[in-house]
């Protein structure tokens, strides 16, 4: 079993509340020392990974993926499409059914050991049920205790699969992706066969923007009803083909947006430099 990893960035920022120790910068540098760490203790898992920039990155950042690993630019232009082009890229590049991809956004920051847990529990034959795995999920106390890996109902789009499922499930989370709103909730109720929307959120939306003419709402509304619909459709899958989510307890790395801070040192790991 190999990893691959598709780490997700962009140059910019967004509006979100952030912890006065984030940055970009400070996020890659964790995952590196991850990554550092697995090559260093899973030789045979042959980690690598791809950086998929989404337009220009800071040359400080870019510099550090070069070192790292393979920098490749796109256009995407949004999250959802970079998310999509990351989602397409073990079919193009004929990744082995038996590898696991992590698929990494660029504002999460990493415990050193995250990527070696990672490795041993997709390696582990408790685990041999288990598709897809999550990094970051519930909000378990760090106890110093060893990592456990338990079922989880959803996370975000930082998370594991193995290739093979994740080949079998593409096309499902493209439809989960284009349902709008919160799109991972969506993809991880879907593939464990569990229902996402009710009827009252096929037919309720968030309206459009003031001004926007009616023609256009009433489209919006028809193609969020139609694509949410086909979503609750594809969750009623076979048992065979229902996933396995598990997350990780304590969580192997955190998303750097208040009120969503997993327990642990983050600060500490934070101020730790770049390897």
């Amino acid at each position: 079993m190999r990893l691959h990893v598709v780490y997700r960035s962009h140059g910019g920022e967004n509006a979100k509340g952030r912890p006065d120790w984030y940055s970009k910068r400070v996020g890659l540098a964790s995952f590196c020392r991850a990554l550092e760490r697995v090559r260093d203790e899973r030789p045979d898992a042959e980690a690598e990974v791809v950086f998929l920039n989404d337009g220009p990155v800071p040359p400080d950042r870019l510099d550090l993926m070069a070192r790292w690993g393979d920098p490749v630019t796109i256009d995407g232009g949004s999250n959802r499409r970079s998310y999509l082009t990351a989602l397409g890229l073990p079919r193009r590049r004929g990744w082995d059914g038996r590898d696991v991809l992590l698929l990494a956004e660029d504002d999460y920051l990493w415990r050193p050991e995250a990527l070696v847990a990672l490795v041993d529990a997709a390696r582990d034959p408790r685990h041999a049920a288990a598709d897809y795995f999550a990094p970051y999920g519930e909000e378990v106390p760090d106890t110093g205790l060893p990592v456990r890996w338990e079922r989880l109902e959803s996370t975000t789009s930082t998370f594991a699969a193995r290739v093979h499922a994740l080949r079998e499930d593409e096309r499902l989370l493209w439809l989960c992706a284009l349902s709008g709103g919160n799109f991972d909730y969506a993809s991880c109720l879907t593939l464990q066969g569990r229902r996402r929307f009710t009827l009252r959120e096929l037919l309720d939306h968030h309206e459009p923007a003031d001004g926007t003419p009616a023609w256009k709402s009433a489209l919006r509304r028809a193609y969020l009803t139609g694509m949410r619909t086909a979503v609750d459709v594809r969750s009623l899958r076979r048992p065979s083909r229902r996933r396995v989510l598990l997350g990780a307890e304590p969580a192997l790395a955190t998303h750097m947006e208040d009120g969503w801070i997993a327990p642990g040192p983050w600060e500490e790991i934070a101020a730790t430099p770049a390897p």
